[in-house]
């Protein structure tokens, strides 16, 4: 007999067209998935981001503030304190509804006042430890500002306090009879950043941190007032008083009026000093939100890959064992 030339193995044939679609279109879809994780992780990164931009541009001014010889920093405190004497009684508007012209001589001579750290373009820094919020203060209030850290109300005194020197034990120079107060303003509900969005949870007794021209300054929280934006007689000079009044907008995202925070200033421990050294990351209940639906999603998405994976291996196994074997005896 002739051998029989062998039969060609059909059990090695190519996996169906179907099977690859169905790969191909799981490929899609996970790709797809994570895209929309990006798109929804994406306002909490660039918050946090901004965050982190402003508190170092904070940092930095006081970083910087140290290399700057005393005699500059003084004479920056005193030519500050003269603005503040020659300033007079004027109202300065409201922050978003007025504009100032910054193309003035008054404007542009008001911009080199306390401008001795040209590095970082800020003319001081603000800390709200109750709310965990550590800005840079900047000339003036416009969008352009605003979008970076808190702006100095223009036409308001510079945030230096009252002259004259702290006494022996701490106290503070008393305030000149005509008053100081210094208007600082934040956004609230800005897409990417924080700022004073939490403003409204700062009651009264918390302490306010202001430093200027290496002086460091305390202010205790002792009126708290949301008001239409026509209203600004809050800020405005007290007579006697040292003040420094915090605004922005209210409610959040409707922004039709104001809260406007007025903090009066009280003696300083040298150990408080230490609210300078950072404030750390500010969380908000949104962000927490959107993590956990980014958590979920993430594990829905290995829990369907899991269960592909076994059943694809469990059609696998049959396939690679084939017919069973049998031994002649």
């Amino acid at each position: 007999m002739t051998d029989q030339p062998p039969t060609p193995n059909t059990t090695d044939a190519t996996p169906p067209r179907q099977d690859k679609k169905l790969n191909t279109n799981a490929i899609i879809a996970v790709a797809l998935i994570l895209a929309g994780l990006g798109v929804l992780l994406y306002p909490v990164l660039a918050t946090q981001w901004n965050n982190y931009q402003q508190s170092r541009a904070a940092e930095a001014y006081s970083q910087l503030e140290k290399g700057v010889p005393p005699e500059v920093l003084n004479k920056a405190w005193e030519e500050a304190q003269q603005y503040n004497a020659n300033l007079g009684d004027i109202d300065p508007g409201d922050a978003w509804t007025s504009s100032d012209d910054e193309s003035s001589p008054a404007y542009q001579r008001y911009l080199k006042y306390l401008s001795v750290l040209n590095a970082t373009e800020a003319m001081g820094r603000i800390v709200l430890p109750s709310i965990k919020s550590d800005l840079p203060i900047f000339h003036g209030t416009s969008d352009r500002v605003l979008a970076r850290g808190v702006g100095h109300l223009y036409g308001t005194d510079l945030p230096v306090g009252a002259p004259g020197e702290l006494g022996e034990d701490g106290a503070i120079p008393p305030a000149p009879p005509e008053g100081r107060l210094s208007a600082l303003s934040a956004h609230t509900g800005l897409q990417n950043a924080t700022l004073w969005d939490n403003l409204n949870q700062v009651e009264k007794g918390d302490p306010v941190y202001v430093a200027a021209a290496g002086e460091k300054l305390k202010y205790e929280v002792r009126d708290i007032e949301v008001v239409t934006p026509d209203k600004t007689s809050l800020l405005r000079r007290t007579p006697n008083k040292d003040l420094v009044t915090l605004i922005t907008c209210t409610p959040y995202g409707i922004n039709t009026h104001r809260l406007i925070i007025t903090a009066e200033r009280v003696p300083m421990d040298p150990q408080e000093e230490s609210v300078f050294d950072g404030q750390g990351t500010t969380w908000q209940w949104w962000m927490w939100a959107i993590l956990a639906a980014a958590a979920i999603i993430v594990l829905l998405l290995i829990r369907w890959w899991w269960k592909n994976f076994r059943k694809q291996k469990g059609e696998e196994e049959p396939a690679t064992s084939g017919p069973g074997d049998t031994t002649e005896s």
